[in-house]
């Protein structure tokens, strides 16, 4: 697997153009070798491209809206055009909308619009990516999910899946089992663990979490890197949403356990 990073971990060092690439040089000096990246106002894509081009950053996916794509054919265009001029051969979308989120009927109409999308995407060789969060794991009742009607309900071929260890753990499952569960539709996963802090509480039901680098927290690192290479990851890549230290010292802590852990 090659170790990767979220761009969305150093977001807010990004201030312009010149702060960008610094910033990108330093974590490319940490080893990492791919990212999971998009562009920013002040900057196109082709000069993002270009960027990282010069740095040695391989991106491993491109963005697109859900919302705008399901509702344009226009905004499909635009994406498998963003995602070819950089490489990618996967195109990931956003957690689904708040209206879906309650419901099996909401999940089972969010599954048939990625399937809708993605029917565009696999003419041009593209798989549509999602990313769930914990809120696909809400139960529907009688053991029921979200996520279970998400995996069911799209197409094997096109929809594909970035699962992310952190989320499962907030979401009550597993890590392992689901990444297990979605062989052959997944190259790229995201990598943060989960952390139970010390922190006062006022009653011993409430549960203090963070978002740690890997490593740091409670999460079982060498079944979750095992079980990502039985099943063909190709990218780990390292998101924490909020560091408890600066971004890049996250991100260098993040790295020197992947190493430990043989990534």
């Amino acid at each position: 697997m090659k170790k990767g990073f979220q761009q969305f971990t150093v977001r807010d060092l990004l201030k312009d153009k010149d702060e960008m690439i610094s910033v990108l040089k330093q974590v490319k000096s940490l080893g990492y070798e791919s990212i999971q990246g998009y562009t920013m106002p002040f900057i196109t894509l082709p000069e993002y491209k270009q960027i990282l081009g010069d740095i040695g950053l391989e991106s491993c996916s491109s963005g697109g809206s859900f919302e705008e794509m399901k509702a344009d054919a226009g905004a499909v265009k635009k994406a498998i055009a963003d995602a070819q001029l950089l490489g990618n051969s996967q195109i990931s979308v956003g957690t689904l909308p708040k209206d879906y989120r309650e419901s099996k009927e909401g999940y089972k109409k969010f599954a048939d619009e990625l399937n809708g999308i993605a029917k565009d995407l696999k003419k041009e060789g593209l798989k549509l990516l999602y990313h769930p969060h914990a809120i696909e794991f809400f139960s529907l009742g009688g053991g029921l999910t979200g996520m279970d009607i998400i995996f069911a309900e799209t197409d094997p071929e096109g929809v594909w899946f970035c699962m992310d260890t952190h989320w499962m753990a907030a979401g009550g499952v597993n890590p392992v089992d689901w990444i297990k569960k979605v062989k052959g539709r997944m190259t790229i996963v995201h990598f943060k663990d989960y952390a139970i802090v010390k922190a006062a509480v006022d009653r011993i039901e409430e549960v203090h979490k963070q978002f740690a680098e890997v490593g740091e927290g409670n999460l079982n690192w060498p079944e979750i890197i095992k079980t990502c290479k039985e099943i063909g990851v190709e990218h780990a890549v390292v998101e924490q949403d909020i560091c408890r230290a600066s971004p890049i010292e996250s991100l260098k802590k993040s790295f020197e356990n992947m190493v430990k852990f043989n990534v």
